[in-house]
């Protein structure tokens, strides 16, 4: 079954989701959404309809899902209108700025009976499904610390006057441009969020922000360190720490430029691996996992429980950059 799909958002990455998924045996884009006429010839160059009438696609019957790849503060609505229409969703992140809005999307997806879908690409990669699969197994013990960084330079010269600094009082922009992704993978590896603790070069919530640091806690007791600079080269790495050992991802290149990835493994008995993973296309990857998950009514890895406790900690992030202490997230759910 092929699906339908209608692009809403003809940025950048709305553009590489175009290319990625030409010639995708599961999705087809139908339609692309963009907010001015001058954008239609990104559509033209792929061959997809172009209209900048969000309520026409979904009041289309031949439309089945809607992808979102618009500014953050649009989420939420746009996730809620394409649910009143019964139409399934894949957002980028972040789902929301606020807990009460991710919240209201997971809820109105429930009751419309629509598949909700995140765009957080970097659990699709090889070297990071086998790290999970060896967490999983309890290769590396009890988990009693985990940390990650996830920084680049491509957003290095983007003005504060940019879309993406707008609300940067609600979120961060390292947060939600690569800290947020590092958090859904220990989220995924590690559960829960109790507390977060954030802190910025330049001290304080300001917009003009390009690097955090966090500190977690998680329900297991364990602890976790997040970093991100949003003004140095690529540079990405995941580290999980156990009783009986521990393992590390490191990738050279994002996930839309190509590379390999990389996995070691130590254990207390002194044998060590190194695996290499040949790039694989996450973020193509992931856009189809979903519509194989809605197609067939089976399980989409990035549960909506995720969805919302992963904005639940960018929330408490933001909150401990303001109060410079510790914050628990509130609970997914609430």
């Amino acid at each position: 079954m092929v699906m339908n799909a209608a692009i809403v958002g003809l940025g950048w990455w709305g553009k590489h989701l175009l290319k990625k998924m030409r010639d995708s045996q599961v999705l087809r884009f139908a339609a692309a959404v963009g907010n001015e006429e001058s954008q239609r010839e990104v559509a033209d160059e792929f061959g997809v309809p172009f209209t900048t009438d969000f309520d026409s696609v979904l009041k289309d019957d031949r439309i089945d899902m809607i992808v979102l790849t618009t500014p953050h503060a649009l989420h939420a609505p746009q996730v809620l209108k394409a649910a009143e229409h019964r139409k399934h969703v894949f957002c980028e992140k972040p789902l929301a700025l606020t807990v009460a809005d991710a919240v209201e999307c997971v809820r109105a997806c429930e009751r419309a009976g629509v598949r909700l879908g995140l765009g957080h690409e970097r659990r699709f990669e090889g070297a990071m499904m086998e790290l999970r699969r060896v967490v999983r197994r309890g290769e590396l013990g009890r988990i009693v610390h985990a940390e990650g960084n996830f920084s680049h330079d491509k957003l290095a010269n983007v003005p504060t006057e940019h879309w993406r600094f707008t609300d940067a009082h609600l979120a961060p922009v390292p947060m939600t441009a690569t800290g947020i992704h590092v958090t859904d993978l220990m989220l995924d590896l590690l559960g829960d969020v109790t507390e977060a603790y954030a802190a910025a070069p330049t001290g304080g919530a300001s917009g003009a922000n390009r690097a955090l640091s966090l500190h977690l806690r998680f329900g297991s007791g364990a602890t976790g360190y997040v970093n991100t600079v949003l003004e140095t080269p690529f540079y990405m790495r995941l580290g999980v720490f156990g009783t009986a050992g521990w393992a590390e991802v490191r990738n050279f290149t994002r996930p839309d430029a190509g590379g390999e990835g990389f996995l070691r493994v130590r254990l207390v008995d002194g044998t060590e691996r190194l695996s290499r993973y040949e790039w694989n296309d996450s973020v193509r990857d992931n856009l189809e996992a979903f519509c194989r998950a809605v197609a067939k009514d089976t399980i989409y890895p990035i549960t909506p429980e995720q969805m919302v406790a992963n904005v639940a900690v960018m929330a408490a992030v933001t909150e401990s950059l303001y109060t410079n202490r510790p914050v628990q997230p509130a609970p997914a759910g609430k």
